[in-house]
């Protein structure tokens, strides 16, 4: 049920990472947040691009190569306290470890098939908004196929990094929505419930990747 109710998501997501990584041409936002993003995701436009690696029976390490790159900027520990909402200290260690690693799985099954096929889309930033000193959300708009689409990044500073931890689109938090399925399934907030809903999200991941 969850990774359906999501298909409609894939292509923005995959806007997600291929829109930074033309953050080249926007010159006022390298000095700000996005700044090192913008070498991360030059990095998977390049294996996206690799002819070598463009071949089916290459695709396992393609996408490896895809994962340690992509991967390495979202904060998926923030994203998935934000997807469970004021029921995560409800979880044990141990659950949150589950749901957090189920969840990386989810994100990805639901995004990296739009990103393979990716061709060429426009992308403009139209703004970055600093709200605190650890709180950066940037704008941009993305052009594809004659249609236009208002993505916003929110990034949480960590240390002398930044890391993405929500994306909007057309002004639905992408995290909230999850919320909004996750709490369906979040009819107890005791271990048993919790973890009849881990298993429910095993099952509809394990789904998605047959």
């Amino acid at each position: 049920m969850v990774t359906t109710l999501f298909l409609p998501f894939r292509r923005f997501l995959c806007f997600l990472v291929l829109s930074m990584g033309l953050l080249g041409s926007a010159s006022p936002l390298q000095a700000g947040a996005l700044s090192h993003v913008d070498e991360a995701v030059q990095r998977a436009l390049a294996v996206l691009r690799d002819p070598a690696l463009g071949v089916p029976e290459k695709q396992t390490e393609r996408r490896e190569k895809l994962r340690a790159i992509v991967y390495a900027e979202f904060d998926f520990d923030i994203m998935s306290q934000g997807a469970v909402g004021p029921k995560w200290h409800k979880f044990s260690d141990a659950q949150k470890a589950r749901f957090i690693t189920l969840f990386e799985r989810l994100l990805e099954n639901t995004y990296m098939n739009s990103i393979e096929r990716y061709k060429s889309e426009e992308v403009r930033f139209t703004k970055e908004l600093v709200q605190s000193e650890t709180l950066t959300r940037v704008d941009s708009v993305v052009v594809s196929k004659g249609a236009e689409f208002k993505i916003s990044y929110l990034l949480l500073k960590e240390g002398s990094s930044w890391k993405v931890s929500d994306v909007t689109i057309e002004g639905v938090s992408v995290v909230a929505n999850y919320r909004a399925q996750f709490k369906q399934l979040l009819h107890q907030d005791d271990p048993a419930g919790i973890d009849a809903m881990l298993v429910t999200l095993e099952n509809s991941v394990n789904k998605s990747e047959k």
